[in-house]
C-alpha cells in the first residue's frame, strides 16, 4: 500500500492556528461580556462578519457617521437607478442619540431632492395612484406635493394594525404613554371603546396641534421639527426603507392640505396600500385612521 502524505499549506501552519486560537478566545470573551452587560460586547457588524466566516476583529474602523452616510447613499442609488449623494449627518445624529431614539422606533432616513412624478421611471416602486396626480393638476393640493425635500429625517417605523372594531392599537407602541396622557388631560378626544393610548380616533388637527408638539417636548425636539408625513414622504419611506408601510387594513393621516378644510390620508391595504390616497376632514375623528410623526432636520 502506498503511503499518503498530508499536504500542509501556509494557512495551516502553527502561526495560523495560534491566530485562530486567539480569535476564538476573544470571540468567546466578547459574547460573555454582551450577555453580562447588554450594549457591550460584539457589535451587529461584528456578528455579521462571524456569520460570514470573517474575522470580526479585522473590520475596518469606519466612523459611525461616515458608515451611515455611505450605506444610505448605496441604498438610494440602487432605488433611483443612478448615483444619489447624501448629506452629512446632522450633529444630533450621534450614535448614542440614535440608540435612544430607536427605543421610540424613530430611525434615520435621508430623502433626496427628487420628485415622485406620475411618469417617473422608478424600478420596483409603488407610486401614488392617478387620483393623487389629478388633484395636483386640478389645484386641489399643492403643486409640490409629489416632490421630496432633501435632507435627513427621523421616521417612525412602528408597525401599524389591522382595523377591527375601533379597539385596535399599534403593537408595543412606544408613543402610547404620551397619547394616553394627552387623553387623560382632555387635550385629545376618543370614542368609548378607544383604548387610551391608541393612535386611532385622533383628528388630523389634534395630531398637528397637540400630539406632535407633545412628542417634540418629550423627546427633546423643537415643536416645528415634528409633524405628520406628507403623502410623498410616506410613499418614499415605504418604498425605500420601511416594508411595513401600506400592509395593514388602516389609513394614515398626512399633513397635505386638500382644498381648505381637508387633509390627505392613505396607505390602507384594501385601497392600494402604498399607492392609496384619499382625503378626510381635518377635524374628522375616524376609528380607522392613525398617524405617525416625522422629525425633520431640513433647514
Amino acid at each position: 500500500m502506498s503511503e499518503r502524505h498530508m499536504v500542509v499549506g501556509p494557512d495551516l501552519m502553527p502561526g495560523w492556528l495560534e491566530k485562530r486560537r486567539k480569535i476564538i478566545g476573544e470571540l468567546e470573551k466578547q459574547l460573555i461580556l454582551g450577555l453580562k452587560e447588554p450594549g457591550k460586547g460584539l457589535t451587529l457588524d461584528q456578528m455579521q462578519m462571524v456569520v460570514e466566516h470573517h474575522n470580526p476583529f479585522d473590520a475596518p474602523n469606519v466612523p459611525f457617521a461616515e458608515k451611515l452616510v455611505l450605506q444610505t447613499a448605496k441604498l438610494l442609488s440602487k432605488k433611483f437607478g443612478r448615483e444619489i449623494k447624501v448629506d452629512p449627518l446632522p450633529p444630533e445624529f450621534t450614535e448614542e442619540n440614535l440608540a435612544r431614539l430607536a427605543m421610540f422606533n424613530l430611525k434615520p432616513v435621508f430623502l433626496p431632492d427628487e420628485e415622485i412624478g406620475e411618469d417617473s421611471e422608478l424600478k420596483d416602486w409603488t407610486k401614488p395612484e392617478k387620483w393623487f396626480y389629478d388633484q395636483i393638476r386640478n389645484g386641489k393640493i399643492a403643486d409640490v406635493s409629489a416632490k421630496l425635500f432633501r435632507g435627513w429625517y427621523l421616521a417612525d417605523f412602528t408597525p401599524g394594525a389591522d382595523y377591527t372594531d375601533g379597539t385596535q392599537v399599534f403593537p408595543n407602541d412606544p408613543l402610547s404613554p404620551i397619547i394616553a396622557r394627552l387623553r387623560e388631560q382632555g387635550k385629545i378626544g376618543k370614542y368609548d371603546n378607544t383604548p387610551a393610548g391608541s393612535r386611532f380616533a385622533i383628528t388630523n388637527e389634534e395630531w398637528r396641534n397637540v400630539v406632535c408638539p407633545a412628542i417634540a417636548e418629550d423627546l427633546g425636539f423643537k415643536p416645528e421639527q415634528v409633524r405628520l408625513e406628507r403623502a410623498s414622504e410616506f410613499n418614499a419611506i415605504g418604498n425605500i426603507y420601511d416594508p411595513n408601510r401600506g400592509k395593514f387594513n388602516m389609513w394614515e393621516w398626512f399633513s397635505d392640505i386638500f382644498e381648505d378644510s381637508y387633509r390627505l390620508c392613505g396607505g390602507d391595504r384594501g385601497y392600494g396600500g402604498l399607492s392609496g390616497v384619499s382625503h378626510v376632514s381635518s377635524v374628522g375623528r375616524d376609528v380607522s385612521i392613525a398617524g405617525r410623526p416625522l422629525v425633520s432636520f431640513v433647514s
